[in-house]
């Protein structure tokens, strides 16, 4: 299933990203705010993301994006989602396509997709704590803050908190958002 708008495309991954995976995972930043992830980053680990993103669709229980730019199909970022009753979703931006709006464009094509024809009733998203642009793109695509999870995921360091946001289909017709999904 392929979503897009007038800037961005969600589409699966392709081993022409490999080398932008790299460089958006070996960012200090992308480390800092994703639990876990390999430090450092290299082809292999990509490679690896690529294989694991292939299994995840073909279970069907996790559905992996590549957020490309609409003209170019140049890789800018990543978004997941878990599907079912209750859903999850996640994201990180290549840092040259951070501030672009790349990341709320995804969110709220991905969101809109779940909510009204995915089976999701609830959409879950957590970010880091100190991470105030993942939080900004939460809010801009409608997502509600709930609060913050104490000690809620694992990183390298030890457990962390993590804001909680949620979307649930009747925040789609707030004001700010827009019945259609825009921002």
């Amino acid at each position: 299933m392929l979503l897009t708008d007038e800037v961005v495309t969600l589409r699966r991954f392709r081993d022409g990203d490999v080398r932008r995976i790299v460089e958006a995972c070996s960012d200090p930043d992308t480390a800092r705010f994703i639990p876990l992830i390999p430090v450092p980053y290299g082809e292999q680990e990509a490679r690896a993301y690529l294989q694991m993103t292939e299994e995840q669709w073909s279970t069907g229980e996790r559905l992996p994006y590549a957020i490309a730019d609409r003209i170019t199909d140049l890789l800018v970022g990543a978004i997941d989602i878990s599907v079912g009753e209750s859903g999850s979703v996640g994201y990180w931006v290549h840092p040259d396509a951070r501030g672009l709006g790349v990341a709320t464009r995804a969110l709220v094509l991905l969101s809109r997709w779940a909510l009204t024809a995915g089976g999701v009733e609830r959409l879950a998203l957590t970010t880091h704590l100190e991470n105030l642009a993942s939080q900004r793109v939460a809010e801009q695509a409608g997502f509600v803050r709930e609060g913050v999870l104490r000690a809620h995921i694992r990183f390298r360091e030890g457990r962390r908190d993590s804001v909680l946001f949620s979307l649930i289909p009747s925040d789609l017709i707030c004001p700010e958002v827009g019945s259609d999904g825009g921002v």
